[in-house]
Formats: C-alpha cells, structure tokens, sequence
C-alpha cells in the first residue's frame, strides 16, 4: 500500500448551500476528520462511500481511482470495497443480529474476515438471535460495525460513532474499534467532533471548518494547534493522561504518571489507565502547597504559552505543561502575569481526583 492510502481533492456543493473545497492526504492506520457540525465531515464521508458526486475533483484510494471527475472516471459505490457505518446503523429491523450480519457476508468477496472472528471480536455470540429492536444502542453499534466487516472492506467509514452513547459504550465502542484495527490490520476513517475519541484511536487527523481544511497531521499536535489557534467555537485542547500501575487503595485508586504518584477516584484498577480532564481544573504553582485538599501534584516545566485573542474566545491563555506527558492548564492573564511563566519555567500542576474522568 502506498504511504498515501488515500488522496482526496473535491469541490462539492448543495444547491444554493453549503459549499466544500477541500484536499488531504491520508496514511495507512487510523485516521479522523474533526471538527465542528456543519464543517463538511460527513459530506466527505459520503464523496468517498461514493453517495455523493463532486463537482470536480478526484479521489484515489491507493493505486486504484475512485472518481476523476476531469478523466470522467466514476466507481460505483458497490464497486469500491468501502464498508461504511452510519450514526443511525440502518440495521434491517425484521431480521435477526445473525441475518444482518450474513447479508454483509454475502456483499463480501473473497476476503479474510470470517462470520465467527466477528462475532468473537466484537461480543456478539449472545445476540445472534435477538433483534436490532431488542439491542442496546451500543449492541446495534457493533452488530453494524460487524455487517460492514464482512463485506470485506479495504477501509472502514466510521461517521461519528459514539453519538448519542453514555460513557461507558463510548468506551467500549472505541475498544472495539481499536481491536478491529489491531486484529485485522485494517486501516479506518473515523468522522468526529469529539476531541477524546480521536485523541484515542487516530494516529492523523485532518481539521475541516466551513467545507475547508485548516490543518492537518499526528493528532496531538495538530488538535492542539486548530483548539487553540482557528477552531473559537470549541472548547481548547482535551487532557488525556495514561496513568500506569494503578492500584485500588481504600476507596480510591492510586497509580503513577511517570514516576509520580496519581490519586483517582472510585477503585479504579488496572495496569494503564487514561484520565479525561479539563484545563480548567488544572491549577499551577511554583511551590508545592501541602494539606490541601487537591491530592493530585505533578511536577512539571512549561512547554508553551498560547494567547487565545480577545475577539475569539475571550483573552484564554493556555499552558502547555511538561510533566512526562503534555498538560495543558487554562489560565488568566493576570495569573499568568502573577506568576511570571515563560517557557522552562519549573512548576507544578494540581488537580482534584475529582476532575478527572476515567476514559479507555
């Protein structure tokens, strides 16, 4: 496969609507679009699955061309081995979880993701039988995921797959998906506008506002940039910390980020654990405070300091913090000129157990 797996240059527009222009690049592995509703996401999606037609353009997945729109060149959507899930999963209500499945099955040719790995990989031994009717939204989820897989798909389409999901199938959904990549070495697209499933799963992601890219690259560094920088309507970056060693002690977890001690709430176990938090909630000092009812004090150095201007989204500064992994806190001015910060400067964050939430 090329290192490219899939360019995509189109110009499409709605009648007398929104308009999109956009072009990227996307590696082999996992990869997003991000950002707003309306940004055009979807409407890529659907040019790639073949559902829409650009106006001029081209799209290539590999060697192969899905649409030259110049050579008038045009793939059938059936033609294109593409396997697509939808938000609202568009599951056959009067046939079985096994029925819906084997019709993927059937639409497949000769490729090497078998009716019983599915079934084994996304847990669905238990609901062969029932129907969509009978499933919780995150059994639906992956009873489509599995149609799609057995179509036998050279890239999988995931247009905002955690919509409408509580927590816990947020994370069971991304496990899953995570898995499917893993087990098949199957490359996937993921539509989405939520900051922590992408920071999660993709390793690219490409930023759309207004039917244009704004940025594009290796996730972190790339959402961190369009948060803070383009994207005024959303909220700044979204701290994702991997707690390892943890451990249950009394009625809280304890684990390490890097060599230092992290406090977590509930008995939360397990050997690596990722915590969700806000910059807000992170507090900076430039001495440690003792007795104090934030147990959390990582020892960090301050990375960057980005101005969010006053127009867009108030006069935010964000800290870019240093503490094995990137913390990012949300200050004001005037704290930030009480504490003379500039990058280098040794400080320390603090956080209540209680601000941070569990994600996979």
């Amino acid at each position: 496969m090329n290192a490219n797996l899939l360019g995509f240059q189109c110009r499409f527009q709605y009648r007398g609507g929104f308009q999109l222009d956009a072009a990227f690049d996307l590696p082999d592995g996992i990869s997003a679009l991000f950002g707003p509703s309306g940004s055009g996401k979807s409407t890529c999606l659907a040019l790639i699955a073949g559902l829409l037609k650009p106006r001029e353009g081209a799209i290539r997945f590999g060697e192969s061309v899905l649409v030259d729109r110049a050579a008038r060149r045009w793939t059938a959507p059936h033609r294109r081995r593409l396997g697509v899930v939808f938000q609202d999963h568009l599951l056959f209500p009067h046939q079985t979880v096994r029925a819906n499945l084997c019709y993927g099955k059937a639409r497949g040719t000769g490729g090497v993701i078998r009716l019983d790995e599915v079934v084994q990989v996304l847990e669905l031994a238990e609901v062969l039988d029932r129907y969509p009717a009978q499933l919780s939204g995150g059994q639906q989820r992956r009873v489509a995921l599995g149609r799609a897989l057995l179509t036998q798909p050279r890239l999988l389409l995931m247009d905002e797959p955690l919509t409408g999901l509580e927590a816990s199938l947020r994370d069971r959904i991304l496990d899953h998906l995570q898995q499917v990549h893993d087990h098949w070495r199957l490359p996937m697209l993921l539509i989405s506008h939520d900051q922590v499933a992408v920071r999660r799963l993709a390793r690219h992601v490409v930023v759309l506002e207004a039917g244009r890219v704004i940025d594009q690259g290796p996730v972190s560094a790339t959402l961190d940039r369009a948060t803070l920088q383009t994207l005024a309507s959303l909220p700044g970056p979204i701290n994702r910390l991997r707690v390892e060693q943890v451990q249950p002690v009394g009625d809280h977890g304890e684990g390490r980020v890097g060599d230092q001690p992290f406090y977590l709430p509930g008995r939360t176990a397990g050997d690596t654990v990722y915590v969700r938090c806000l910059p807000h909630d992170v507090a900076l000092t430039l001495n440690d405070v003792p007795r104090i009812s934030m147990r959390n004090h990582l020892r960090g150095t301050v990375r960057d300091i980005v101005r969010v201007s006053q127009g867009a989204a108030g006069g935010r500064i964000y800290i870019a913090v240093d503490v094995g992994q990137t913390l990012w806190a949300q200050l004001t001015a005037s704290a930030c000129e009480d504490l003379d910060l500039k990058t280098g400067k040794p400080v320390i964050c603090v956080l209540t157990a209680a601000a941070t939430e569990p994600v996979t």
